[in-house]
């Protein structure tokens, strides 16, 4: 599986917002890019639903239909070759379960995370820094900000991530992270550090959705830097009522486990 399924459990299980951040001055950031996001309206929303195609190294790994609850607790997949991928909160679900796609329990928890992560920056357990402007890409600095986690949150709280705003907008620029998912402690450290880029925003009812994302490999001298590995790309995005059973376990369904404590 490739190098991104691992990139941002640790912020997946972050169910719900309102924890203040560490200081002022990121306390500051985190609110305004979630202003700048249309925050209040997305706390306002049930669930959002979007189509969704996932490609790297040139291989297009799905596309399908997402559904996921506002404060991203709750997810599914409907996959165009007849896959239904579910996270009910605690547990993801596979159907049918002899269905021969891998990583549900990273892709039901990863793409709604970055479709929102402008909004949950602030979630319990979270500790965020004011890192002043940093280089992000070209030679270009942007405003950022150091995102970590407390001890025992979510499946990897050893990530960290980097993230960039805009200096006028406050919008999401981009996102650096590193993978430990699964990894111990040795082949954490060696984890080398990439970069989602967040282009094309649309307005959904108020709030501002990216519909392409661009990765790329990242380093905290240059920032963004490389070719392109991999991409998102996000259509139709609309706020919905979820069907009452559209977060349950599906007939014939496999459950994924999370992956061991490390």
């Amino acid at each position: 599986m490739l190098k991104i399924e691992a990139a941002a459990t640790a912020l997946l299980l972050l169910l719900a917002a309102g924890a203040a951040a560490d200081e002022p001055s990121a306390r500051s950031f985190a609110e305004k890019t979630e202003a700048a996001h249309g925050g209040d309206v997305w706390n306002g929303k049930q669930a959002l639903e979007a189509y969704i195609t996932v490609s790297f190294g040139g291989e297009r790994l799905f596309t399908g239909k997402m559904l996921t609850d506002t404060p991203v607790g709750k997810t599914r997949f409907e996959l165009t070759d007849g896959t239904v991928l579910v996270f009910d909160g605690e547990t993801a679900w596979k159907s049918p379960a002899d269905s021969e796609f891998q990583g549900t329990r990273f892709h039901v928890l990863t793409w709604p995370y970055f479709l929102a992560a402008a909004l949950k920056l602030d979630d319990p357990g979270t500790h965020l820094e004011d890192l002043g402007t940093q280089p992000y890409r070209g030679g270009r600095s942007l405003p950022a900000a150091r995102l970590t986690f407390g001890d025992g949150v979510g499946d990897s709280p050893d990530d960290w991530y980097v993230i960039y705003s805009h200096p006028k907008t406050h919008q999401l620029q981009a996102m650096a992270y590193i993978v430990t998912f699964g990894k111990d402690a040795e082949a954490a450290e060696a984890a080398e550090p990439s970069a989602i880029v967040y282009d094309n925003y649309v307005d959904v009812e108020g709030v501002k959705i990216a519909r392409n994302w661009s990765f790329f490999k990242w380093n905290p001298e240059d920032g963004v830097m490389g070719d392109q590995i991999g991409e998102v790309q996000i259509t139709q995005p609309a706020f919905v009522t979820p069907a009452a059973d559209a977060f349950e376990a599906p007939e014939d369904a496999e459950e994924a486990p999370a992956p061991p404590a490390r």
